[in-house]
């Protein structure tokens, strides 16, 4: 897990030319290159989406398919990546923005380009593993059943000194709820020796200072710039930014940032009409339906949905997804779908659902160990994933363990605690229509 991301010349021409509080406001940044990346000029709808990777074959955001050939993978170094032509650097757990469009069916979905970055990778300071909790520079980290492992069993197999790439949701209170936990390295002087660097996400607070020499925090770190650091925009207070860090802390008590990143603050306005967004509740007011999800602006369409939840269940600190039309750089809802709960009404997310997220996959089939009624095997659709099946997994279209090689296949499945990190069980089987 150590993603290296593309340049992003254009939105670092705009801010730069912006004030500092036009970069704070601004709603229109796409964060890639340049261009109209909503992809209209092509037929149908643009769409915008923020969520967790669910699958492949193409790719699966939120459980929504995505074809995914030929799209820009961002980072945030700046790397760029094309599906189809480079190794596909996307993992289950991610979570991604996906700029791109809808035919005019509505049926097809194609992504023009996916950016993504971890919120934070550094040193475990601490381990509550009876909570499933633990804190990376003292920001908690919490895990529900949902979060994925890469190299760790889990939260019980870490130590303080371990260093973790994190990828999840920011919540109301200044944690992060993870979506995918990855081990970089057993100690701090072994990632270094390996050439690592730190990552942060979050909101500049106590800016001091003037180009190229800042100070400033991010959720409590205290980090510095110098002339030798590649700034794409320039830091403002309260301004969202992703940051790469040396691991080493300075003479000052600081991390020396060595790129700084402004990070997108609204939707691509630039022809996207439809949107979903997936994260914690901020700024709900109840009289007017307004409310941020992941940061991103939302209004109450008259008449909305709620699905596993009701109207008074909305408030801040709750985790959904927001799904409607993009008028304005605002994402008027028509649709809100809620994943977690604030049962005790003290407006943190105590109550987090317990339910693992399906996960999707489409390809073709590869047994390495097809016999009987246990088996593994790959389906290879943009990305490789390995899957196990046993008496349980349900198999249609006359498929089973015998006749699954070199066979097109949906498979249905969810993940399983690993001693080496998550691994996939397949619940359902199917012929690819």
């Amino acid at each position: 897990m150590r993603p290296k991301h593309p340049p992003h010349g254009a939105l670092r021409r705009l801010l730069q030319a912006a004030s500092a509080s036009a970069a704070a406001l601004l709603i229109g940044a796409c964060g890639g290159g340049g261009g109209d990346v909503a992809g209209v000029g092509t037929g149908g709808t643009g769409s915008f989406s923020v969520g967790t990777v669910t699958g492949f074959g193409s790719v699966y955001v939120n459980g929504v398919r995505y074809e995914d050939n030929g799209a820009r993978v961002l980072d945030d170094d700046g790397n760029q990546k094309v599906i189809g032509t480079d190794v596909n650097p996307l993992q289950l757990g991610m979570v991604v923005e996906v700029t791109g469009s809808i035919d005019d069916s509505g049926n097809v979905r194609t992504a023009t380009q996916i950016s993504y970055g971890a919120e934070i990778k550094g040193p475990v300071t601490a381990v509550d593993a009876a909570a499933g909790s633990f804190t990376v520079f003292g920001i908690e980290v919490r895990t529900t059943s949902a979060t994925l492992y890469a190299n760790l069993a889990g939260v019980s197999a870490l130590a303080p000194g371990n260093v973790v790439e994190v990828h999840g949701h920011p919540d109301a209170a200044g944690r992060i709820v993870a979506t995918l936990v990855g081990r970089e390295a057993a100690t701090v002087a072994l990632f270094v020796v390996g050439g690592g660097e730190y990552r942060l996400r979050g909101a500049v607070a106590g800016l001091s200072g003037s180009n190229p020499d800042y100070a400033f925090a991010v959720r409590g770190v205290q980090v510095r710039t110098s002339a030798d650091t590649r700034f794409d925009g320039m830091p403002a207070e309260g301004v969202p930014v992703a940051l790469t860090l040396q691991p080493v802390v300075q003479s000052d008590g600081r991390y020396l940032v060595k790129r700084l990143k402004l990070r997108r603050s609204g939707y691509d306005v630039s022809g996207v009409s439809e949107g979903e967004v997936e994260g914690y509740v901020s700024e709900f007011n109840a009289s007017t339906g307004t409310l941020r999800v992941a940061g991103y602006a939302v209004r109450l369409a008259a008449g909305v949905g709620y699905e596993d939840g009701v109207p008074a269940d909305l408030k801040n600190g709750v985790r959904v997804e927001a799904k409607g039309r993009i008028e304005g750089g605002v994402l008027v809802a028509t649709r809100i779908e809620f994943e977690s709960r604030d049962r005790d009404g003290d407006g943190n997310d105590d109550d987090v659902s317990g339910e693992s997220k399906e996960l999707t996959f489409k390809g073709v089939a590869t047994c390495v160990s097809c016999v009987g009624t246990s088996g593994s095997f790959t389906v290879q659709g943009t990305r490789q994933t390995r899957l196990d099946y046993d008496a349980a997994t349900q198999f249609e279209d006359g498929l089973s363990g015998s006749t699954l090689n070199g066979r097109a296949v949906e498979v249905k499945g969810v993940a399983v605690s690993g001693a080496s990190g998550s691994v996939y069980r397949a619940t359902r089987i199917k012929l690819d229509d």
